[in-house]
């Protein structure tokens, strides 16, 4: 965008229509204005103001050429850069002009082209008048070198002229159509928007400046005049484009100076205050002052904060108030020019424009895309979240229903056999002597069922509670059988992976070592303590005094402790078991988490 901006600014100054190299072109000519008494010689191109600067009048070149013969083919005058309306004779018949389009302004400089009639030339010396009349007053006449030749020599000069005067502001007027209707629909749908809202007025006002500058109305119309005064709206509504494009709030005066400066201007002309072309030099200098300052907004946004909506919009604001000022000098006589610049300002505005929404369309696509993908990624997740719940909540499920199971079971074991067992054993006691066997069958049966019950219903950490009440259990029975029962569990570390099976396994093995402590060690003094190994495994020691000689045969206590170690190595443990002339000790260490068994 930058290299089009510079081409376009440089654009005038690069393409020079000029007289064909081929035919006959003529550099000099007699002068006089309207009122002037003596004519004088001058060299082409020439420029002329009257004595009275805004004074609607003509200025007359005369000029001659020879023909040694004439051809037979139509010859052709042909003027590569002319200012206001020209009309030209040739032997005081009038050549007939190429018909115009809407498009050229003679104001700004066209390009002229007329048929000489037939039978008009002959061989030998010819005269050739050319006319110029004042239509605005306050652009100086100009005319460039005359050429005169067939069509084959003129005619490409005067289609690259057309190509760049007409065409090029054909096309930029129907762009200039295209994009105001696109603009002001997307603000219509946008009113929060204030590039769009500024972008839509500026399009449209700017769309009336070139409907009110026909090139056929004299100094004077109203419709001129209001063309003349809206020029400083558009400069206003240029810095508040380029405030919004940059992000940056809006003057209160702004929007006001945009209605209430053209209608003081339009005030001033019309009572005839100031002098129309007074007030005509005064709007483009604003409008050239306006566009310099939003270049400046949009060049310090954009060194600021890389906005590239600013970068693309600056180049043709500064470009647009360069040509303004070009045309103010053109036109103030300062500087000479064949053509005005301005027209040139608006196509690569509207250039900048598309590119400037369409880069916001884009980003806004792309906004769109972006956030689709992150709704999609986040509908995944939400998806694969509520899988995962869907799992949990079957596992609970399953969990809830084994739970009920069980709690079923240790009412049915509670209420069935334990009753029943209760039962032998009062029948037991009934009979004395006879049934004490019976008894300690019921009471050790009644024992581990209650183990059984009691540990279905133990959870994760819950082994200091499964040894609390295998203490309430062992107790009772260790008075009954007059051994001193001395438990220490304190210093036992947490225990994690609590499960009924492995709950059951731990108190499987102490109930089994109470048990041999009891039937093959005749023990008087038994100990239990919870302690932490060195290596952080939990530790719980079975400690009890041998009287006699229950022991010396190891044999009858052999499969219990291979169920010990059994047991110990599905907790991931292991036991040892030491006997000495006086005492038995079984240690059981394990890890203080538990392996998961179910």
């Amino acid at each position: 965008m930058v290299t089009l901006t510079i081409a376009i600014g440089l654009l005038p100054y690069l393409i020079h229509v000029g007289a064909p190299t081929d035919g006959l072109t003529l550099a000099t000519a007699r002068f006089i204005q309207t009122g002037e008494n003596t004519e004088r010689v001058v060299s082409l191109p020439h420029r002329w103001t009257p004595e009275n600067l805004f004074e609607l009048t003509t200025g007359t070149y005369r000029l001659a050429f020879r023909l040694e013969t004439v051809p037979d083919e139509p010859l052709f005058i042909f003027i590569p850069a002319a200012r206001h309306q020209v009309e030209t004779w040739v032997n005081g018949q009038r050549a007939d002009p190429v018909p115009d389009t809407a498009w050229p302004t003679p104001t700004s400089g066209y390009s002229f082209l007329a048929r000489i009639p037939r039978g008009t030339l002959h061989a030998g010396d010819n005269a050739l008048v050319v006319r110029q009349t004042r239509k605005v007053g306050w652009l100086p006449g100009r005319l460039s070198e005359v050429s005169i030749g067939t069509a084959d020599q003129v005619m490409p000069a005067y289609r690259l002229s057309d190509f760049l005067i007409e065409e090029i502001r054909a096309m930029t007027f129907a762009l200039h159509i295209a994009l105001t209707i696109g603009i002001a629909t997307i603000w219509i749908t946008r009113r929060h928007d204030a590039v769009f809202g500024w972008l839509a007025t500026l399009s449209v006002t700017s769309i009336l400046v070139v409907l009110t500058q026909a090139p056929q109305h004299a100094l004077g119309p109203v419709d001129q005049f209001r063309s003349i005064a809206l020029t400083p709206a558009v400069g206003l509504m240029a810095i508040g484009m380029a405030l919004a494009i940059a992000g940056l709030p809006r003057p209160k005066w702004l929007v006001p100076a945009v209605v209430l400066l053209p209608l003081a201007l339009l005030l001033l002309g019309q009572t005839g205050t100031v002098p129309f072309a007074i007030v005509g030099l005064v709007s483009a200098c604003f409008l050239a002052a306006a566009y310099f300052v939003a270049s400046a907004i949009l060049a310090h946004r954009f060194a600021r904060e890389e906005n590239w909506d600013a970068a693309i919009m600056m180049g043709p604001c500064a470009l647009t108030g360069w040509f303004a000022l070009h045309d103010v000098l053109v036109v103030t006589g300062i500087h000479d020019a064949p053509f005005l610049h301005a027209p040139y300002a608006r196509t690569l505005l509207l250039l900048a424009i598309t590119v400037v929404l369409m880069g916001r369309l884009a980003r806004s696509l792309n906004s769109l895309d972006n956030a689709n993908e992150t709704l999609r990624q986040q509908l995944a997740a939400q998806e694969w979240e509520l899988v995962l719940m869907h799992e949990k909540e079957k596992i609970h499920a399953n969990r809830m229903v084994r739970e009920e199971e069980r709690r079923r079971l240790m009412r049915d074991l509670h209420d069935g056999m334990s009753g029943h067992l209760v039962t032998i054993i009062a029948l037991a006691e009934r009979e004395g002597e006879r049934g004490k066997d019976i008894e300690q069958a019921a009471r050790a049966a009644l024992d581990d069922l209650r183990l059984v019950v009691h540990s279905l219903d133990l959870g994760d950490g819950d082994l200091g509670v499964a040894l609390a009440a295998f203490r309430e259990r062992l107790e009772p029975q260790m008075r009954r059988l007059g051994i001193d029962l001395h438990w220490s569990t304190e210093k036992l570390p947490a225990v994690t992976g609590v499960t009924p099976q492995n709950a059951l396994s731990v108190l499987r093995i102490l109930q089994e070592a109470v048990t041999n402590a009891i039937r093959h060690g005749a023990a008087r003094k038994l100990s239990i303590q919870g302690q932490t190994a060195p290596d952080g495994q939990a530790l719980l020691c079975v400690f009890n005094d041998v009287h006699g000689t229950a022991l010396q045969d190891r044999s009858n206590i052999g499969n219990g402790l291979r169920n010990m170690h059994r047991r110990a190595r599905e907790l991931g443990g292991h036991i040892e078991f030491l006997v000495t002339e006086n005492a038995a000790t079984l240690r059981l260490s394990f890890p203080p988490h538990l392996p998961g068994l179910q």
